[in-house]
């Protein structure tokens, strides 16, 4: 595991409303950087942020999840945040 100074991370919140395509968006971003070789999809419950049985049955983010991303000489985190208002206590956490 490559160990990264902190000038070359970058922590990215993805925010917006519920339904928005932050998990879509964070799922394209993975699959161009390589980090995985197939989007996944919330129909198909196949996708990296949404990993929880709750997350899946909804088909919404429950909670905040980070996917690390990988750019040249960066280390990108994507962190994928709940878009409904009764979550709002955990983007409060992560801002």
């Amino acid at each position: 595991m490559k160990i990264y100074e902190a000038k070359n991370i970058r922590n990215i919140a993805l925010v917006g409303h519920q339904g928005s395509g932050k998990t879509t968006l964070v799922e394209s971003l993975a699959y161009c950087s390589n980090l995985i070789t197939k989007k996944g999809e919330i129909t198909k419950k196949n996708t990296l942020s949404d990993f929880t049985n709750d997350e899946q049955r909804k088909q919404s983010s429950i909670s905040t999840s980070i996917v690390p991303i990988y750019h040249k000489d960066h280390k990108i985190n994507l962190i994928d945040l709940p878009g409904n208002d009764d979550f709002v206590t955990e983007m409060i956490g992560v801002t």
